[in-house]
């Protein structure tokens, strides 16, 4: 054979054997250990808010898996549910994702490896949430509550530590909230109770250390810049409300004294009621109904934030005839008195408040 004709051949053949080689050479090794050398590819997809976190990868039936602050080395584990899919884990924190912070996930491969992975989150660009106060009113000493109306989803279970309240000196009150934490269901509005056992008169708390407001003062409510969203956005600076407080109110709210403007039949005016008095800014929407030959009549209602003033805006135009304006009896003022009774009764007096009326009747002519 010619020189020409073995070089011709060794090139024909070496592809076949190398190929073989490549077949055969990983069964002369352990699987497991090679695997154990080679983590598995793994890619991850990080929700805009850092709410949830997906891991692409071959992972372990228990995964073991482990999310944590990654700082100097030492971090602290985040609480939060993992679920193991079939090719992906997804991890679900109980808070959102901080931006700016390094994390450290650690888990099980599918061949009992530890597998690592770091990354910064770079939180996606949301408006900073806003937060305005209600009722925009002056309240009364002996006022049970108000609300904070906040423009995203909050945080919760801190807000005894993201509220401050200053009395008219500028001074800290103590102990001026209830603990009980009342969020709506989206998360946005969140109740805030002043203390009821300072609030309430004849109460030991009451007694001692008086109410939590002053009477024909100013106080100034602070709500802490780092109170954040549950996308991870802080407020930024201090809101600072001023609170006007007046006398106390025992007095129950008088349906007869509400200004009522008729709007004029065959037309889509507005109804609007003014009451004696500013009135639980949560509970008007829903606590006043209008009815007409047995039915309800169809409304689209906004409250003023004073709590003062209701409106409802028909989707159809008015008939003419009577109609009857009916009120939940439980309608508070901002003192807790219901159009049943005061919030607070003195039981040596021996006589009972009147009902107030819980029905008007409107005439469209």
């Amino acid at each position: 054979m010619s020189h020409k004709t073995a070089y011709f051949w060794a090139l024909l053949v070496w592809p076949v054997v190398l190929c073989v080689c490549l077949f055969l050479f990983p069964k002369l090794f352990d699987s497991e250990q090679i695997k154990s050398n080679q983590p598995y590819p793994v890619t991850f997809d990080l929700a805009p808010d850092g709410s949830s976190l997906v891991l692409v990868t071959r992972a372990a039936s228990n995964p073991k898996f482990e999310l944590s602050v990654s700082a100097n080395g030492h971090g602290l584990p985040l609480m939060g549910k993992v679920e193991t899919l079939v090719d992906r884990l997804k991890f679900v924190p109980a808070a959102p994702l901080v931006r700016g912070q390094r994390y450290r996930a650690e888990w099980l491969a599918e061949n009992g490896g530890s597998q690592k992975l770091e990354f910064e989150f770079h939180h996606t660009a949301q408006e900073t949430p806003t937060v305005r106060f209600a009722p925009q009113a002056k309240l009364p000493t002996n006022a049970l509550k108000f609300y904070l109306h906040f423009s995203e989803p909050m945080e919760q279970g801190v807000f005894l530590e993201r509220l401050k309240l200053l009395d008219d000196d500028g001074k800290e009150v103590i102990g001026p909230f209830r603990e009980t934490e009342l969020w709506s269901p989206d998360g946005k509005r969140l109740t805030v109770w002043l203390h009821p056992g300072r609030q309430k008169t004849g109460v030991n708390l009451n007694e001692d250390e008086g109410t939590v407001l002053s009477a024909n003062s100013k106080h100034t409510l602070i709500i802490a810049g780092s109170w954040r969203s549950t996308s991870g956005v802080v407020l930024g600076e201090d809101v600072r409300f001023d609170l006007q407080v007046g006398q106390a109110d025992h007095s129950m709210p008088m349906m007869e004294k509400w200004q009522i403007t008729v709007p004029k039949s065959g037309t889509r005016e507005a109804l609007l009621v003014h009451f004696d008095e500013p009135l639980d800014p949560a509970m008007i929407a829903s606590a006043l109904q209008l009815w007409h030959e047995d039915k309800r009549w169809p409304l689209r209602v906004s409250v003023d934030q004073t709590g003062k003033a209701w409106k409802g805006m028909p989707s159809t135009t008015w008939t003419p005839g009577a109609y009857q304006l009916k009120a939940d009896p439980l309608l508070e003022d901002l003192a807790g008195n219901n159009l049943l009774h005061p919030f607070e009764v003195d039981a040596t007096q021996g006589e009972k408040p009147s009902r107030a009326a819980l029905e008007r009747i409107v005439t469209l002519p």
